[in-house]
């Protein structure tokens, strides 16, 4: 399985990614970072499209989609230098030299593991990137007053129904059920309103 859209990822798995960052919760199945990394800048980018998207969450996702984008490519260097170090490889050498910028020399055995040794070195300044910008998300509050399963219940206390297995409830589906709420919510301060002019 693999949740590639917005109408069937449950609304709480959609958070734990959220908060974690492990977008490997997006499938069993696939395992290739890349095509996940892929899946969820596309989700991400769906929910903050979303009407009433704020500021603050188009710009955490910009940075959660930088972040994502220096992880992938910290993994591939760190690679890509592993596998060199046991067999020479002209599309991971073309990698690291053209597509990263490295220096990787080729004509000497000793200078060539040394200069893999000096990429990998030179690669922690990606974490150092990550680690940054790491720190301009929101923290996440592990003290929380309500979780989603409070909320989700209170919407089942003010619609009057259950609205499902809170596990599997899509986000597309939450977010139906949370316009419901907001329009009932409102319909009731509307009677007040009107119960009190005529009281």
């Amino acid at each position: 399985m693999i949740y590639n859209s917005l109408d069937i990822i449950p609304y709480k798995t959609f958070f734990k990614i959220v908060e974690s960052g492990n977008i490997q919760l997006l499938s069993d199945t696939e395992k290739d970072l890349k095509v996940l990394t892929e899946l969820w800048v596309s989700l991400y980018q769906q929910h903050v499209d979303k009407e009433g998207a704020s500021l603050q969450e188009k710009k955490i996702f910009r940075i959660s989609k930088e972040i994502s984008a220096l992880e992938s490519q910290y993994k591939v260097i760190l690679m890509a230098c592993e596998a060199l170090r046991f067999d020479f490889n002209n599309d991971l050498f073309e990698l690291l030299t053209l597509g990263y910028g490295y220096v990787l020399r080729i004509t000497d055995e000793e200078v060539y593991y040394q200069d893999i040794e000096q990429i990998e070195r030179e690669s922690k300044s990606i974490k150092v990137k990550i680690n940054v910008l790491s720190k301009l998300l929101p923290k996440v509050n592990q003290g929380q007053e309500y979780s989603i399963d409070d909320v989700m219940a209170s919407y089942c206390s003010i619609l009057g129904y259950q609205i499902g297995d809170f596990n599997s409830i899509t986000y597309t589906a939450f977010y139906g059920y949370e316009k419901q709420v907001h329009a009932k919510i409102q319909s009731i301060k509307k009677q007040e309103l009107k119960s009190n002019k005529n009281g």
